[in-house]
């Protein structure tokens, strides 16, 4: 007879658990996309494109047995906290997407992509990926449509564009002055970018609502928006300017649950510039010098990513926190035969 593993007057359906969906399976999605080509004279290709996904039976983190509204009991008093893994999110996106690529000619080849677009999701992770900012479990249990909203993952607008180019003069490198002026080759990568939403949170569950499922994937309870302006257009910087969290009301325990939607704020928008100057220095036949400088972020501009979104806290929208990154040069000294 195997010992009794469970410890006298301890109820084992009241442990905390993490459960799976019985018909849990793999999500799907279905895609489409259209695209046009258009050759511009004979190195340059424009495309315009656009391609949509729709997917379904996503992954989701439920609390599986979620407290009554205005009470402490359990939908099933029984048992304890659950945390259920189910396919019971879905997501749309469309992208508008077109680029110009010019094919090496006359030593120089580039090309851009810009892509405007819509990311739509009940939700983006099963665990929290920021948990000042970010969620992964809907606020009200009884109606989780109510977090369908920007995707974390949603970037409007991203446009990137890169080029390599040998400066046409004294590629032969005769003599002294060819060895200092000739054998030059800069390259660059550039990089605009929407900045992440992030959801203001209210910092406290008043009512309880995911009381006990909070300890494994974060608090989603939100405040009140306590404002009629647009806080979904505003910047960190201009938000914070406009009031910061006084722009909404925390919630009381006899409310549960706030009204400010799900990723309805959004960080800051990246801008990074990558540049190269290559020197080749011919030496004798099949033997070259090369002298490599990397400039990284040469803008010297900054990421902060999402900022605190707690309206209870003193650094609520304080991005400036974090390093946020800075330029680096990176240089290098090669011979090759």
């Amino acid at each position: 007879m195997l010992p009794n593993l469970v410890p006298t007057g301890l109820d084992p359906n009241q442990l905390t658990r993490t459960i799976i969906g019985e018909n849990f399976r793999s999500p799907h999605a279905e895609q489409f996309s259209i695209e046009m080509q258009r050759e511009l004279g004979n190195a340059w290709v424009w495309r315009l494109g656009w391609i949509g996904t729709k997917g379904t039976s996503l992954f989701q983190t439920i609390d599986g047995n979620p407290r009554l509204p205005g009470s402490t009991q359990r939908v099933d008093p029984a048992r304890g906290v659950i945390r259920l893994r189910a396919n019971a999110s879905s997501s749309v996106y469309h992208a508008l997407q077109t680029s110009l690529e010019k094919r090496l000619t006359r030593n120089f080849t580039m090309a851009a992509h810009y892509t405007w677009s819509a990311f739509i999701d009940d939700a983006s992770e099963i665990f929290n990926a920021a948990v000042s900012g970010d969620v992964a479990v809907s606020q009200d249990s009884f109606n989780r449509r109510a977090d369908r909203g920007r995707s974390t993952y949603d970037r409007p607008h991203r446009f990137t564009s890169n080029f390599v180019y040998e400066l046409p003069w004294m590629q032969s490198q005769p003599g002294a002055a060819g060895r200092i002026l000739g054998g030059w080759q800069i390259n660059g990568f550039i990089t605009s970018q929407s900045g992440p939403p992030f959801t203001p949170l209210n910092g406290a569950d008043p009512g309880g609502a995911l009381a006990g499922i909070d300890g494994l994937v974060g608090n989603a309870i939100r405040p009140n928006v306590n404002t009629s302006l647009d806080v979904s257009s505003m910047s960190v910087e201009s938000l914070l300017r406009a009031g910061g969290r006084t722009l909404f009301s925390p919630i009381t325990a006899a409310q549960r649950v706030g009204n400010a939607g799900r990723n309805i704020l959004r960080g800051d928008g990246i801008l990074n510039i990558d540049f190269g100057v290559i020197k080749n220095i011919k030496t004798f036949e099949g033997h070259r010098l090369q002298i490599w400088a990397a400039f990284y972020n040469l803008a010297n501009t900054r990421n902060f990513g999402i900022p605190e979104s707690r309206v209870n806290s003193v650094n609520f929208g304080n991005q400036w926190g974090t390093d946020g990154g800075n330029r680096r040069v990176v240089m290098a000294l090669r011979y090759a035969f």
